[in-house]
This record gives structure tokens, C-alpha cells and sequence, in this order.
């Protein structure tokens, strides 16, 4: 790993180093981009949700060992990460015992382990401690069980449930237009029945095709990525590179409708815009206020409902905030429910972002072999396909071994 040229070199410590203090520097080495917000640098702003997370969740540690009497790296022990875990421990059990109204998930609580075990590993390579207290059996223990990683265990949408979704997405958008195109029920089935197609049949991560709150590269796809001719998405892939997914045609019909009944004025605008009426009030405001429109006009457009300004939006080449990873988890949760998708197998009660991902490759492989699944689902290491499905591989090797082990007639 590659260090930020200003970070201090081994051995520079002082014998008693702040827990936080090589924080910034772990920081900018973990963040996609880097931008100076003040010009005399105090100020930072780093791109991506793993640093946002580290960002959260390292000053919240720091605060609770600080609290327990431990305040530089070099006290720190494997005692002390033992006691953290200890703690993590405790709040999975929490929330256990009194449902979803308190505490973490097992996984929240490996998560947040991991990435704090992550900054003492940064600080170990800076030679800031020996080793990595929280690397050792004696903290690990204490925490709780890990989660199943079993692929099985995981959502992937069925073919069942794919069509049972984009049939009522297609039922309602049809009865919401014809009862009123204008209106916003016919916006927002319209923009919803585009989405379900999209994320049901292309493979495509919510990541990729909604706004990360916590990403500024990641801003929803544009008209401008999405080409209907070639059946082609042009996304920001995991990778940070941009890349091509297959929208097969299946979507195409739904897509080309919402662009029609959307009319967006220029290909920059988002495929899946919110319509949360906040959210459109305040993207209005800002971009008017940039556009030196007087203060009476501005209360005058951002008082209106969400079709008008909408409307407004368009006639006065706005460009709408984008639908979020976030809102699209409530609405897939919202039309599940409305849909009466059976999810009762499912690890989760609703259909998900990602359970539609792991679906579509799932498609593929069964149809066409597990090099189209990892073509179609973009892996770039063979290895995460085949984690991904592994309880098929399995299955597979036993009807194999089954055959190999017969009795012979």
C-alpha cells in the first residue's frame, strides 16, 4: 500500500501517540478522491462508502476507548479489543432480546470490528504499533457469531417473483397513466416499473443505476447512459472504471414508455429521479438561486406539488435529484408488499436490490453455464461467482458423484 507522501515516516512516534492521529492519513489512503473544501486545507472531503463508514465508525471507537482510560496506540492491547468486542457483543444481544428497537445485527457488529481492525492494521504497517490488537483469537472470542455465508442462505429473485413484480409494476403504471399522465401516481409508477425491469433483468448493482448518498461519483445513470438500440447501460462499476451491462429487452418496452411520459429536456437528466417533494423543493431552489432568479419566484416555483414542479423542472431545464440506493430500498419494500410477492424463503421479508443482481445471474446460470454469469454480473475474479453460487456448484457435483457412485446393472 502505497502511503500519502506526507505521512509521517516509521519510527517517528513519539511514545505516546493520540488514538486518532494517524486517522486523516488512513483516511485519504482509503478515499477514491480527495477535495480541499477550504482553501487553507482544513477542510476534506473524501469520496466513497467505505471511507464515509471508516469516518463514522473509527472516532466512535476512539471516543469509547478514550472513555475507558485508553488514549494512544501504544497502551492499546488485545485486552482492550477483547473488552470493544465484549461490547459489540452485547448490543447484538440487545437487540435480540428486545426485536429491532435496540442494537446491532451480528453482521453491523463484524462490520464495525473489521473496520476498525482495518485502522490498527494501517497503523501496525506504519510501525505506530507491533502488531494489531484486534488480529488476535483473544478479542476475536468475544464476539458474536459471524453470520452465515452460506450462498444459499442469500435472495435471489425467482423467476416467480421476478414476473409476479414486473407484472403489477406494469398494471399499476398502465391504470396510473391512464387515469391521469400528469399526474404524480403516474410519475412515480411509470419511473417504478422502469426500475423493476432495469434491476430484474440487466443484473446491474443499485449502486450503479441509483444515487449513494455517501458517494459523489456515484449520481444516478443519465438518459445519456442508456442506449435502448444496442440494449447496452453504461454505469460506474465497482471497479471505479465505467462499464458496460446488458439491459437485454425485456426493459426496453418500459423504458422507452417513462421517457416518453418523463420528456426529459436534455439526456442529463436521471433515469430514476426522486420524487420526494423535499428533495425536488431543494434542488430547485439551489439551482435557481444560481441562477439569480428573484427570491419571490423562487418561494412562488418551490411551493408547488410534484408534478408542477416537475413541469417547472423541465420548462426551465432543471436538472431533478436523483432516486437514492435508500429510496430504492423503500420502494422495492413498498411494491413487494403491494404486489403480494411470496418472499417467505427469502432471507429477507421483501425483494432487494441485490437479491434482484444475484437473480439474474443465477438466470444465466442455469440457461447459458457459469461463464455467462460471471460475464453478465461482471466479476472481474472467477472466485466471487462461484462463492455466489456455490450451493448450485455443490448440487451439481453431487448428481455428478451420484452417477460416478452408482451400482453398476
Amino acid at each position: 500500500m502505497e502511503p500519502p507522501t506526507d505521512s509521517p515516516q516509521p519510527g517517528e512516534t513519539t511514545g505516546e501517540t493520540p488514538l486518532d492521529e494517524p486517522l486523516p492519513d488512513f483516511l485519504d489512503a482509503k478515499a477514491k478522491t480527495i477535495e480541499e473544501t477550504e482553501s487553507n486545507g482544513n477542510a476534506t472531503q473524501r469520496s466513497g462508502n467505505y471511507v464515509q463508514a471508516l469516518a463514522r465508525i473509527i472516532p466512535d471507537w476512539v471516543e469509547w476507548m478514550d472513555r475507558r482510560g485508553v488514549a494512544t496506540l501504544e497502551e492499546l492491547d488485545s485486552r482492550h479489543l477483547a473488552r470493544y468486542a465484549g461490547h459489540l457483543a452485547r448490543r447484538v444481544n440487545a437487540r435480540q432480546a428486545n426485536g429491532d428497537t435496540d442494537g446491532i445485527t451480528a453482521a453491523t457488529a463484524w462490520n464495525y470490528y473489521s473496520l476498525v481492525s482495518a485502522y490498527l492494521r494501517y497503523c501496525q504497517q506504519w510501525e505506530y504499533i507491533t502488531e494489531n490488537p484486534a488480529d488476535t483469537d483473544r478479542a476475536k472470542d468475544e464476539m458474536p457469531d459471524r453470520p452465515t455465508t452460506d450462498s444459499g442462505q442469500q435472495q435471489f429473485w425467482s423467476q416467480q417473483q421476478r414476473e409476479r413484480i414486473v407484472s403489477y409494476v406494469d398494471e399499476r403504471a398502465q391504470e396510473a397513466i391512464d387515469a391521469d399522465p400528469r399526474s404524480r401516481e403516474a410519475l412515480t409508477a411509470a419511473r417504478d416499473r422502469a426500475l423493476v425491469s432495469v434491476i430484474g433483468f440487466s443484473g446491474v448493482r443499485g449502486a450503479e443505476v441509483l444515487a449513494a448518498s455517501r458517494d459523489d461519483r456515484r449520481t444516478g445513470i443519465t438518459w445519456a447512459d442508456v442506449d435502448t438500440d444496442q440494449e447496452v447501460l453504461t454505469v460506474l462499476g465497482k471497479s471505479q472504471q465505467i462499464e458496460k451491462a446488458p439491459l437485454t429487452d425485456r426493459p426496453v418496452g418500459a423504458l422507452n414508455r417513462w421517457q416518453t411520459l418523463l420528456d426529459p429536456p436534455t439526456k442529463a437528466w436521471p433515469v430514476f429521479p426522486s420524487f420526494h417533494l423535499a428533495s425536488l423543493r431543494d434542488a430547485a431552489r439551489s439551482q435557481l438561486e444560481d441562477h439569480g432568479v428573484d427570491s419571490a419566484t423562487l418561494d412562488s416555483i418551490t411551493s408547488l406539488g410534484t408534478a408542477d414542479l416537475v413541469d417547472t423542472f423541465r420548462d426551465r431545464e432543471l436538472t431533478p435529484p436523483a432516486l437514492t440506493t435508500e429510496g430504492g430500498r423503500y420502494t422495492l419494500k413498498k411494491l413487494s408488499k403491494e404486489a403480494a410477492v411470496d418472499c417467505s424463503a427469502d432471507s429477507k421479508a421483501y425483494l432487494t436490490l441485490h437479491g434482484a443482481r444475484r437473480g439474474v445471474g443465477e438466470a444465466y446460470y442455469d440457461e447459458a453455464g457459469f461463464s455467462d454469469a460471471q460475464r453478465v454480473l461482471r466479476h472481474e475474479d472467477p472466485s466471487t461467482t462461484s462463492k455466489m453460487y456455490a450451493h448450485k456448484e455443490a448440487s451439481e457435483l453431487s448428481d455428478v458423484g451420484s452417477d460416478i457412485f452408482s451400482p453398476e446393472d
